[in-house]
């Protein structure tokens, strides 16, 4: 008989979240390791390290020179200024007559959220991860940053949560995070995603004033540990390159079939479970593509287009 795990100890899920808990991790097994994505992590990591011209530390005997000539970066950076002198936005129009009044509510709409959230400055990171690696990921959500402030009152200090942040956005997502179903060629069409996985990794304590009030329907936030010893989980196994004495790994997992969910799983205790609380109920996340790969969810960048002749520069 297999032994049980120590998490058990201080938190034993009922059957639906233990079911949840494995379908989740199962899944992002699955996504984390197809071929198609452990392919295209080696050519992110070459791309980011051409656009940035990284040059290796010399050895002390090395005669000849590791001189890297710039070029990716320097048409990469021109690319971008050309798509930025654009200034690409969504137009909101009435498709009739009769959306015309509804089409101006949405357009001030609009305006207003792309101001409060800096949508220059999100649009701009997420066409520069578009060119660099091929494929860019933009989450469009509401956002909710909780933190804690303090203040004197009476000559007593208070303390307080507040929000940081209270409002629609659009967040690029950095593309080592963000894991899709792996039979996926786009976001919608015949081969749309069916779910896919956002990965955090939080420092415990903002995990925990986080994940409080209404972020913790379930009450369940109290047994997340920070990772560590890998005998202590059951799904959950710590990742290599965290703090594993202070940091959480966080999972939220979207699906729109075959059914609809928002989960959220830290460290091998589920958070949450319920429907997509967005009224469109598809995967909040769009993509944007520089050289669209045939039958491929990702796309090709300028690095990999300019590898070979980026080498011969050099």
């Amino acid at each position: 008989m297999a032994k049980e795990p120590k998490i058990r100890q201080s938190y034993s899920p009922n059957d639906k979240e233990r079911k949840l808990l494995k379908m989740v991790y199962d899944r992002y097994w699955a996504m984390k390791n197809s071929p198609d994505r452990k392919k295209m992590e080696k050519v992110w990591d070459k791309s980011m390290e051409q656009w940035e011209a990284h040059r290796p530390d010399r050895q002390t005997d090395a005669w000849q020179s590791n001189h890297y000539v710039p070029l990716t970066t320097a048409i990469v950076e021109t690319a971008l200024a050309e798509m930025e002198d654009q200034n690409t936005k969504p137009l909101i129009l009435a498709r009739s007559k009769e959306d015309e009044p509804k089409a101006s509510v949405m357009k001030r709409i609009y305006e207003f959220t792309w101001d409060v959230a800096d949508g220059n400055i999100q649009a701009f990171e997420v066409k520069k991860d578009t060119l660099i690696l091929g494929t860019a990921i933009g989450q469009e959500y509401y956002r909710q940053d909780l933190r804690k402030v303090k203040d004197i009152v009476n000559d007593k200090e208070v303390e307080e949560l507040v929000y940081g942040y209270d409002d629609c956005m659009m967040e690029p997502v950095r593309l080592w995070d963000f894991f899709v179903d792996e039979n996926a060629r786009s976001f919608d069409g015949p081969y749309s995603a069916r779910d896919c996985i956002r990965r955090y990794i939080m420092d415990i304590e903002d995990f925990k004033i986080y994940f409080q009030g209404d972020n913790d329907p379930l009450k369940n936030a109290k047994y997340v540990k920070p990772g560590g010893d890998i005998n202590y989980y059951e799904f959950y196994k710590p990742p290599t390159g965290i703090d594993t004495s202070k940091q959480v790994e966080v999972l939220w997992y979207w699906s729109k079939m075959p059914e609809d969910w928002l989960i959220i799983c830290a460290n091998d205790v589920l958070v949450r479970m319920g429907p997509n609380p967005y009224k469109h109920k598809e995967l909040p996340f769009a993509r944007s593509v520089d050289i669209k790969r045939p039958h491929s969810f990702y796309g090709k960048g300028e690095p990999e287009l300019l590898e070979s002749i980026q080498d011969e520069m050099n």
